[in-house]
């Protein structure tokens, strides 16, 4: 058993865990998915604009140079306009973050930032010895040439850059031609690292920041709504496992308004249901039992008191009319047990009729004279009866009389009444049979009509009843398409009223 109970505990873990990690993997594709589409958004706009900074500055530089040199000055030899270049170049690449050189028209380098103050004076050379190395693809070159300016990413000396180029464009004289004709001398290159920028770096720690945080929150609220859908569940599985071995004391704890907490609602109202099924299963164990036993043995007891002599014979045919009754009780439990089985069932066949049930009425008054004549019970209401039809099972409706009477007369006191009054309400017949004696508690009105219930248990004026009487009535009544209810105005009277269809 304990190996069971910590077998299902681990189902119901996995349950929650399951729902969890599908949640919580759903919340972390999707901010995952999120900010790589945010990454890719910024990095694009941070590359446009770097390269549209690049360009516009190596246009500048372009300008510079075409203003300050000449193409015979295309080369890495020192002068002093070479030297404001490459002082501008280390000023405007501080600036942007960059690397601006100039090269000439076969893509050498031939003036770089480094090459400030006066070391190109002593060295004689406006190139360090690392731009000296770098190379610009022909293809690069070509596109500067064919389209003044050119935006690309490759490689520099084996680093990935984005790379901008401008061509410098000057005017060349030729001998004869004093005007001179544009032509490019040389192009201007504005280099920055691939990968990630300042801004892509703070957009995403921040949305690295953000993203925990709200991840954080996320897990939690994943973590308790999890739990809130679980734990209902398991509460149900406990209150399964007890109901299994006959506790129905066990409730679900409702909370909410959602699916959950009407699935709550109606696994109580099922046990409930059952717990008030079981208690009259038990109660109907112990009637039957009581019911059976009682006139059983007194049968056995009387018979064997014949047989062996000990009842003698002039006391014989007395003994034998208890045994009768008797067995006549046993007769009428064993049917109303099985008409309410089949009632329940919807087996019952009913077969209803046009009928005058006030001569019904009567004709069920009459077999009870010798009781009521016993108890000096008076019978009121008979003089104003009037004819009433209705449209009903003949055979039922005289069960549901005959045990309405027989309960008045049961419990009317001596020198007691019986009120029957018979009226037309609409399309109903309605019928009131009222008797003085002990009324009904307020609160037992509610019951009465229940399964093996009895008013008073300990009263020994209903000690040969099952319980099933009235409860057998009211299915009648209600399959027949009427109403039966019972009231107690005061503590001296009861009445019980049920209504009919009325005959067309």
């Amino acid at each position: 058993m304990k190996l069971k109970k910590i077998r299902l505990k681990s189902q119901h873990f996995n349950i929650f865990t399951r729902y969890f990690l599908v949640f919580a993997a759903i919340f972390l594709v999707t901010f995952i998915a999120l900010g790589t589409t945010l990454m890719v958004l910024v990095n694009s706009y941070s590359i446009d604009e770097k390269t549209n900074l690049l360009r516009e500055n190596s246009k500048t530089v372009a300008a510079n140079v075409s203003n300050l040199l000449i193409v015979n000055d295309m080369n890495g030899t020192y002068s002093t306009q070479k030297v404001q270049i490459a002082e501008s170049l280390d000023v405007i690449s501080s600036c942007i973050k960059a690397d601006i050189f100039v090269c000439d028209v076969e893509g050498n380098v031939i003036i770089c930032k480094e090459q400030t103050g006066m070391k190109p004076y002593y060295t004689n050379s406006m190139v360090c010895e690392e731009h000296k190395m770098f190379t610009v693809e022909d293809s690069l070159m070509q596109s500067v040439y064919e389209n003044g300016t050119a935006v690309t990413r490759t490689e520099i000396n084996g680093r990935g850059s984005y790379v901008v180029g401008t061509a410098i464009v000057a005017p060349v004289y030729t001998q004869g031609n004093t005007e001179g004709s544009n032509a490019i001398i040389g192009t201007v290159f504005a280099t920055v690292d691939e990968g990630t920028t300042d801004i892509v770096l703070t957009v995403l720690k921040t949305f690295i920041a953000t993203a925990v945080i709200c991840l954080a929150f996320a897990f939690l609220f994943i973590w308790l709504t999890t739990r809130r859908m679980v734990t209902p569940l398991q509460q149900m599985s406990v209150a399964a496992k007890r109901f299994a071995v006959g506790d129905f004391s066990y409730r679900v704890k409702v909370s909410g308004d959602d699916e959950l907490a009407d699935l709550g609602i109606a696994f109580n109202d099922m046990a409930d249901a059952l717990d008030k099924l079981e208690s009259s299963r038990r109660s109907f164990v112990a009637n039957v039992s009581h019911e059976l036993k009682t006139p059983m043995t007194s049968i056995a007891g009387f018979i064997d008191g014949i047989l062996d002599g000990t009842i003698a014979r002039d006391k014989q045919d007395y003994y034998l009319k208890i045994v009768s009754d008797e067995v006549r009780r046993l007769s009428r439990l064993v049917v109303a047990m099985l008409n309410m089985s089949k009632m329940e069932s919807g087996d019952f066949e009913m077969k209803p009729k046009n009928y005058n049930i006030s001569d019904q009425i009567i004709h069920i008054l009459l077999t009870f004279e010798q009781k009521i004549e016993k108890k000096h019970i008076e019978i009121r209401g008979l003089d104003n009866l009037e004819p009433h039809r209705v449209n009903a099972d003949t055979d039922m409706i005289y069960q549901v009389i005959y045990n309405l009477f027989d309960n008045a007369v049961k419990f009317t006191n001596e020198n007691g009444y019986i009120d029957i009054n018979v009226t037309e309400l609409g399309e109903k017949v309605q019928v009131s049979i009222k008797n003085s004696g002990e009324g009904i508690q307020s609160d037992e009105l509610s019951k009465i009509f229940e399964r093996f219930y009895k008013v008073d248990k300990s009263r020994s004026l209903d000690a040969k009843g099952a319980g099933l009487g009235l409860y057998i009535v009211k299915i009648m009544v209600e399959m027949l398409g009427g109403r039966i209810y019972a009231r107690s105005d005061s503590r001296t009277e009861a009445e019980f009223v049920f209504t009919l269809p009325k005959a067309k």
